[in-house]
C-alpha cells in the first residue's frame, strides 16, 4: 500500500455523462478502482459528474448549431463544480469536439486519442471498429488511426444497423442478453476473417456486453482506456501513452 508520502490526486476529474447512464456508472466505478490501486484503500477519486438527460443530447445531435452550444454549457457546469479537465463518457459525442473546444476553457482528454495511442503501442496495423453508426461511418476514429499508420475496417451496412440498434435499444439501458452478445461475437469474428488484427469497442456501453474472453483477437476497451488516461492525468502524469 502506498505511504502517506506518495502523491495523491492533484486534479479533479470532470465526467460529462448520461449518454448513456450505464457506461457513465462504469466510468465512476473504474476510475475509483484505479485510484485505489494507485493510492491505496484510504483513497477514492475526486470526480465531478454531470449526467445529462440522454434525450437532451439526442434531440439536438442532428443540429450542430444547437448541440455545440448545449455541450459547451454542460462543460461550464463541470468547470463551475471544480473539474480541472473533462471527458465525455461516450465515443460518438467526439464528432462534435472540433467545434466544441474553442468554446470552452477546460482541458479535454480524448477517448479517440487515448485509444489510438494504445492501438499504436500494440503494434497492430489493421483493426475493426464497432460503435454507433456515427462512430463507424464517421471519420474521427479513422483519421486518428490513419495518422498512426493503422487501417480501420467496419461491419457491413446491415451489421452496422444491427450494432447501432443493440446499443440504443439495450446497452444504454443496461439490458444485457446472450443473443446480442452472440451477434457481436459473430460480427467481430467475421471482421477478423477480413484481416482485422484487433477490435476497438468504440462505444462505452459495448464492454458491458463483450470482453476479451469472448473473442479470439485483441479488443480495445475504450471505456477502460479512457479511465486510465483520466487517472494518469489526475495523479499528475501524462494522460496517455506516448504515440
Amino acid at each position: 500500500m502506498p505511504s502517506s508520502a506518495d502523491p495523491v490526486q492533484t486534479r479533479t476529474i470532470g465526467l460529462l455523462g448520461g449518454i448513456g447512464w450505464a457506461s457513465s456508472a462504469e466510468y465512476y466505478r473504474i476510475i475509483n478502482e484505479l485510484v485505489v490501486q494507485r493510492e491505496g484503500d484510504a483513497h477514492s477519486a475526486r470526480i465531478v459528474l454531470h449526467s445529462m438527460d440522454q434525450y437532451d443530447f439526442t434531440s439536438r445531435a442532428a443540429d450542430p448549431p444547437a448541440i455545440v452550444p448545449f455541450l459547451a454549457a454542460q462543460v461550464a457546469r463541470l468547470q463551475a463544480g471544480g473539474a480541472d479537465f473533462f471527458l465525455f463518457c461516450a465515443n460518438g459525442a467526439h464528432r462534435f469536439v472540433p467545434a466544441l473546444l474553442p468554446l470552452v476553457d477546460l482541458p479535454f482528454v480524448s477517448i479517440v486519442d487515448a485509444t489510438a495511442a494504445r492501438v499504436h503501442a500494440s503494434g497492430l496495423r489493421k483493426v475493426a471498429l464497432l460503435g454507433v453508426k456515427q462512430t463507424m461511418a464517421g471519420s474521427f476514429y479513422h483519421e486518428r488511426l490513419a495518422a498512426h499508420g493503422i487501417e480501420t475496417i467496419t461491419p457491413s451496412p446491415a451489421e452496422q444497423d444491427e450494432v447501432h440498434d443493440i446499443i440504443y435499444r439495450e446497452l444504454v439501458h443496461n439490458r444485457i442478453t446472450d443473443a446480442s452478445r452472440g451477434r457481436f461475437v459473430d460480427i467481430i469474428g467475421r471482421l477478423a476473417l477480413e484481416g482485422a488484427q484487433g477490435c476497438i469497442l468504440g462505444c462505452t456501453e459495448i464492454p458491458l456486453l463483450v470482453g476479451q474472453a469472448d473473442v479470439a483477437i485483441p479488443v480495445f476497451d475504450t471505456t477502460r482506456i479512457h479511465c486510465e488516461a483520466a487517472v494518469a492525468l489526475a495523479l499528475g502524469g501524462n494522460p496517455m501513452p506516448a504515440a
